[in-house]
């Protein structure tokens, strides 16, 4: 019985203790809302193109796999154009709306509000054009839900400024460790799925992926000597593999945190500058130093005989 409550406690400290910092959530505000922001605006001077009635790809082959319940971008003009509202008054509007919405998320001003408004206009615009849609998009869904759960405005925020309040002590935890154990479960099965099959032990997804016609478009580096030496795309995706699948192990062990952490975000920086997958890898490199980053211990302040010990700061 001691045990077993012994277990219940550990279980109820983990989801439930109280944490009081908060220095994570700031940076995941400012963080994900300047990254949309860049995203949408590296965008929006082909967002006809890619968004709107004439479209590259006509809307009625978008509309082939979107349930007719589903509220999408397109089904918004043509809902606004019945009332005698221009298409490009409709797109104007937006791209007014979604920027705003973005500054408010960065500056703190009521972001869990502006997160979540935010969050439908991008499913809107995401699954209206789901043939321009891949992981990263996905990906910022889920991170604006994290921003409409988190109170990511309860601290360096311009709400606070403004109406001149002063930060609530929330107990923020249990949502962290979903968070936490989110992204845990992601990278163990993106790790799972490639070690199934047999490209990523050979090295084949490796050659794939840096030859693809989008990849390696900034820095033009020549990679033709790795078919020479076939085994560091071996030692390459084995090392993904590994990384990805003991994630949830090694990123919670408290020893080797730092150590994954960093081998983490090394291999989305290695995306970006290889892949030039720079929208996905911002985000995932900013979800690993949110969620663990700054579960790293504070250092010690120690007075002894009232000597100040070296690395105290002094006041």
């Amino acid at each position: 019985m001691k045990k077993l409550n012994l277990t219940y406690s550990r279980i109820e400290s983990f989801f439930f203790k109280h944490d009081h910092q908060t220095e994570f959530l700031s940076f995941f505000r400012l963080s994900i809302g300047i990254i949309i922001l860049l995203q949408f605006m590296a965008v929006i001077a082909d967002f006809d193109t890619l968004f709107s009635s004439s479209s590259i790809i006509p809307q009625d082959i978008m509309n082939v796999f979107t349930p007719d319940w589903l509220i999408t971008f397109p089904k918004i003009i043509n809902f606004l154009y019945s009332f005698g509202i221009q298409e490009s008054t409709t797109v104007i509007a937006f791209k007014a709306i979604f920027i705003t919405l973005c500054i408010f998320i960065i500056t703190g001003f009521y972001s869990r509000i502006s997160a979540f408004l935010l969050l439908l206009l991008q499913i809107a615009l995401l699954k209206g054009s789901s043939f321009f849609a891949y992981g990263a998009d996905f990906f910022t869904s889920m991170s604006l839900f994290y921003l409409t759960l988190f109170p990511c405005d309860n601290s360096f925020s311009l709400k606070n400024v403004i109406f001149g309040k002063k930060p609530k002590d929330i107990n923020i935890t249990p949502v962290k460790r979903l968070f936490q154990i989110h992204i845990s479960i992601a990278y163990f099965f993106s790790g799972l799925d490639k070690a199934l099959g047999f490209n990523w032990w050979n090295g084949e997804s490796i050659w794939k992926a840096i030859h693809l016609p989008y990849s390696n478009r900034d820095l033009n580096i020549d990679f033709s000597w790795l078919a020479e030496h076939h085994y560091l795309l071996i030692i390459i995706g084995w090392s993904t593999i590994l990384v990805e699948m003991c994630y949830p192990f090694f990123i919670w062990y408290k020893p080797t945190q730092k150590a994954w952490l960093f081998f983490t975000v090394a291999m989305h920086l290695g995306i970006a500058i290889v892949l030039n997958l720079y929208y996905f890898s911002a985000i995932m490199i900013v979800w690993n130093i949110t969620n663990f980053y700054f579960e790293q211990p504070a250092p010690k302040r120690v007075h002894a005989h009232g000597k100040k010990i070296p690395g105290q700061i002094s006041g």
